[in-house]
């Protein structure tokens, strides 16, 4: 994730979730990419985040549900989930995020949304990143 840094610079001390955050690996390589940020993990299932806390040393891990959690303190969300997430995690960071937050996933686009950046791998998996957008609140009927 080495471009990573450049395409989305964060300021020391900004914290970075890994929703969904699975065995570590992604936390691993956000502390790599940003060993002056707060990367903090959140995972479903016990045993997952149990081993991730054990493999991402240095890194916040706890149990919960990505879902359920707010998004608002966050300069950076990294998922790794699938497709048919894509359209509600976009959705959901809209409605959470800050103006200068980022949202980056692995693997899978966020439909009809074009990033900011984005670059294959060697493993041939795809990073995207984007910059979420809130919506406007609809003004009242006069």
């Amino acid at each position: 994730m080495a471009p990573l840094a450049a395409a989305a610079p964060l300021a020391a001390g900004a914290r970075v979730l890994d929703a969904g955050c699975g065995v570590g690996d992604g936390l691993r390589e956000l502390r790599r990419t940003y060993p002056a940020a707060q990367v903090e993990g959140v995972e479903w299932s016990r045993p997952l985040a149990w081993l991730a806390r054990w493999r991402a040393r240095g890194a916040r891990v706890r149990r919960g549900d990505l879902w359920a959690d707010d998004w608002a303190p966050f300069a950076l969300v990294y998922v790794f989930q699938r497709p048919e997430s894509m359209p509600r995690l976009w959705a959901k960071a809209c409605a959470e995020m800050g103006p200068q937050a980022w949202l980056v996933s692995l693997d899978f686009a966020v439909p009809d949304v074009p990033p900011v950046a984005s670059w294959q791998l060697p493993t041939g998996k795809t990073v995207w990143v984007y910059r979420p957008v809130r919506k406007a609140a609809p003004k009242p009927a006069n």
